[in-house]
This record gives structure tokens, sequence and C-alpha cells, in this order.
């Protein structure tokens, strides 16, 4: 490793230890839910102090035991898929098949399209306003050509959900072929719940994402193959993820990032140079072909660039109503018909907005640190990220049916609150080793696929971070970051483990020689 590589790396780590330092805090120190309805009520309470005992003595069992490293990776994968699949099914087939908000709308837009109606593509409707949802709503244009049964996308969803954890599975064993990291991985991604309810989030975050953590497993095997095929994919992966949910646009900068230290490590590489030039290629070939397509088919001018303006979502993302500092409030969707719908106007309105929001923080400083700091832990504070709100509630479009439903759902239930628990002690731990990783990787000399995956990690949960910090923001959001750390912090909690081993092996041996 040359003096300017660890010179960055080094950089980049302290930079990025900074905002997982601040969501550790958070997680930490508060438990937000948000409690059912059409409109999210946002609902901010302390960590009791008998889950912080719990997670001492769940963190105390995972550092002493040894059984992690006996137990075959593939079979506890299978027995942990068994159960996750169950209840995944019950989920599925107990769920109202009614979904709601931007949900419902692009799925209703995908049916319109493929009946020949366009009127979403004129000025005011859905797509017109969201331009950015296309590649979502032409992928659930697809799937309703087998099925436009809601419980169908349900079942479909748990698929990627099953499959989402396989590549971090994946992941785990190409950066450390150790049955305790890989064990580890799995059981924190089984018990992370979101992944199993947003099951029922039927929306482009959970597709793209299975695609960007397999851009992110064969960057990290083209890094360490230097295979053609492997950059080709992470490439591939990466852009359809774009594609789905514009989102992780924060994803492509971070693999572009990794490739950019590679080159500094290895110059004459022109493979990572190519796969940059093919990442930066296929975003404008892209927005190109899928808007002469749907221009051609709706016979209406589509525009990518049109719609709501960026600097909409950046004003709203700055504004507080009903108690939410920074959450969604329809300010850009009534800008932006107030104005016509037209984009240029609706930015030039927005951009004021913003001045007017950066002056006002700026003479009440006070009230700045107040509005961020309740933004911040009210998107990064609910372990469950909103993935139960995402689900059917009792309300004039979906009905609980069951129970056992009612018992997740119902955000009053002692089922429902342990659910909460159980995924914030998992946050917890997912938080602290994932700094200890940091520390323990980043910092070192070492140059291998575990650091290679821990910088990606991190670097996109900065840009998470940052992201959300000033767009619009909401906890259904950022479940993606966290997930993504588990191998991460899996690694993390191996480093801790191997010192208390070494620690409780020389406590052994100086009471032997006593004897």
């Amino acid at each position: 490793m040359t003096k300017v590589e660890r010179i960055l790396q080094i950089l980049i780590s302290i930079v990025c230890m900074i905002p997982l330092s601040v969501v550790t805090f958070i997680t930490f120190r508060y438990n937000v839910s948000i409690i059912e309805g059409w409109w999210e009520t946002i609902n901010i309470a302390l960590v009791p102090v008998a889950l912080y005992a719990v997670l001492i003595v769940f963190v105390i069992l995972l550092l002493c035991d040894r059984l992690l490293d006996k137990v075959d990776a593939r079979i506890f994968l299978g027995v942990g898929m068994i159960f996750f699949t169950i209840f995944g099914l019950y989920l599925v087939f107990n769920a109202d098949p009614t979904i709601r908000a931007d949900s419902r709308f692009c799925i209703q837009a995908a049916k319109n399209i493929n009946s020949g109606n366009f009127n979403d593509f004129k000025p005011g409707g859905y797509v017109d306003v969201y331009p950015f949802q296309l590649g979502w709503i032409t992928l659930g244009r697809i799937m309703i050509k087998f099925s436009g049964n809601i419980t169908f996308f349900y079942f479909c969803f748990l698929v990627l959900s099953i499959l989402t954890i396989l590549v971090l599975w994946l992941i785990s064993r190409e950066i450390c072929r150790r049955n305790d990291v890989q064990n580890i991985t799995l059981m924190l991604s089984l018990a992370f719940l979101p992944h199993l309810f947003n099951t029922l989030f039927v929306y482009g975050n959970v597709p793209g994402y299975l695609l960007f953590l397999a851009a992110a497993y064969f960057q990290v095997k083209s890094i360490k193959y230097n295979r053609t095929v492997y950059y080709v994919f992470t490439a591939l992966f990466g852009i359809a993820a774009f594609v789905l949910k514009n989102n992780f646009e924060i994803g492509l900068v971070a693999i572009i990032g990794i490739y950019i230290l590679e080159i500094i490590r290895s110059p004459k590489n022109r493979k990572l140079y190519a796969a940059i030039a093919l990442i930066v290629v296929l975003i404008p070939t892209y927005n190109f072909v899928i808007e002469r397509y749907y221009s051609a088919k709706s016979d209406i001018k589509v525009s990518l660039s049109k719609g709501i303006p960026k600097t909409a979502f950046i004003a709203m993302g700055m504004q507080e109503k009903n108690g939410k500092y920074g959450w969604y409030n329809d300010y850009t969707v009534k800008t932006y018909s107030k104005e016509g719908h037209d984009a240029a106007r609706t930015s030039v309105v927005a951009e004021k907005e913003v001045k007017k929001r950066i002056r006002y923080f700026g003479n009440h400083p006070g009230y700045a640190w107040k509005f961020y700091g309740r933004k911040l832990v009210s998107t990064w504070g609910d372990s469950l990220h909103q993935s139960v709100w995402n689900g059917p509630s009792d309300n004039y479009f979906a009905k609980i049916h069951t129970d056992v439903m009612k018992w997740i759902y119902h955000p009053d239930t002692a089922v429902h609150r342990r659910l909460h628990y159980i995924t914030k002690i998992v946050e917890m731990m997912v938080m602290i080793f994932t700094l200890v990783a940091t520390v323990g990787l980043a910092f070192g000399r070492r140059h291998d696929t575990a650091v290679i995956y821990v910088m990606l990690s991190i670097v996109y949960f900065t840009g998470g971070f940052l992201f959300h910090l000033m767009w619009e923001t909401k906890a259904q959001y950022t479940y993606q970051y966290v997930s993504m750390l588990i191998p991460s912090a899996a690694l993390g909690i191996v480093m801790c483990r191997e010192k208390v081993g070494i620690l409780t092996d020389r406590m052994i041996f100086r009471l032997k020689n006593r004897r």
C-alpha cells in the first residue's frame, strides 16, 4: 500500500465515521415509531433502559460463544431461509392486496400504459410530475403481464427479499471465508426485520437495493479476480438499480469512488478505467432510450429532466409541517401545479424558497439546530425503517384480517413493540460493530476484499446520510444503507471475538501456571 493510498483510506474513514457516529448515537438514544395511517405520524421516545441490558447480554454471548465457528454457513443459510420464507408467505397471503401512496400510483400508471391509456404523461399526470419513476413503472408493466394481482407482487417481492439476504451472505463469503463471519451476517440479516416487512413494499426500493447489492458483490469480485465479466456485471447491475430508483445514484458514486482508489493502487489496470467509463456512458444512454421509447409510444414528448425539479425537493426538505421536519408535505406537487406544470418556473420558485429558509436558519441558529436534529432522529431512529407502515393498515384503503396481522401492524400491541425492540438491538449491533470494523480495517495497512467492502459500505452510508439531510426524507428510504453495513458489522464482531479469545486464553494460561 502506497502512502497516497493509506492517507486517502484514513481520510475517507475519518469522514465516514462522522455520520456513522451520529446515527449510532441516534440508534442508541431514540426509539422512533411511525404510527399507522395515510399520513405518517412520528412518535419519538427514548430507548428503554432495559433494552441496553438485553443488548449487553446478547453481545457477551456473541463474543464468547464459539458455536457459530462450527456450524456450516450453508446449513445456517438453509435453515434460516426456511423460517424466513414461512413468515414471508404468511404476510404475502394474509395482507390486504391494497397498496397506497406512490406504490399505488406507479402500479396504476403501469396498468394504464399497458391498456393504451397515456393520461399519466399529460401535464399534471403522475408520469409528468415524477418522470424518474418510469424505470420502476416499466418493471411493473412487465410484472403485470404475468398477473395484475397485488398478492402476486407481494410474492415476487418475497423472492427479492430472500435473494437480498442470499447476496449479503455471498458478499460475506467473498470478503471472509470464515464460518463465523458468514453466520453472523446471516443472523443479523434475518433478524433485521425490514427485510421481511418490506415484502409488502411494492416500490422500486426493494428490487433496486437487490440490484445494487449485486453490483457491490461483483465489484468485490472484480477487484479480487480482475476478470472483465465482473467489471461489466458491476456496471450493469449498478445502472439497473439506478433505473429502478434514482437514489441509487449515490451507490454508483460510491462504486466509482472505490474504483478510483484502485486506480491509485494499480494505475495500469485498464479494466478499472473501462468500468468507470461504462457506468458514466450507460446513464445518459438509459435516459435517451427511455425518453425515445415512451415518446414514440404515447405520442407525447417525454423528458426525464422535466417534472418536479430537484430544487423543489431540497426546499421541501427544509420545511416543517405538522411536527415533521423535512418530510413529505405536498409542497412539491402544489408548487408544480401552481406554476402550470412548468419545471423551469417551479425551479425558480423553489430556489427562492431555499434561499428564504437558509436566511431563516441563519437568523435562528437554535431553530436550525432543532430542525436538523429532529430531521435526523425521525429519519434514522426508526429501527423498522417504516417497513410496517408500508404494509396494510386499518383505513379506507386497506384492512387487517387476522389476529396475527393485527398484532404486527397495530402499534399499540405488545408484539409490535417487541418487533421494534428486536430490530433496535440488531441495528445497535450493526452500527457499533461497523465502527469497530472501520477503525480496525480501514486504518490498518492491509488491502484486501474485506477492506474494499467496508470502504464501499461506509461511503454509501455517508452518501445516503448527506442526501437525506438536504433532500426530502422518510424513514422508509434509509433501510438499505443500514442493511448494507451488515457484512461490515459481522467483520467487526469477529475482530472483537478474536480479542476476547486472546484475553480469555491468557487468563486461562495464567491460572494454570499458578496451580
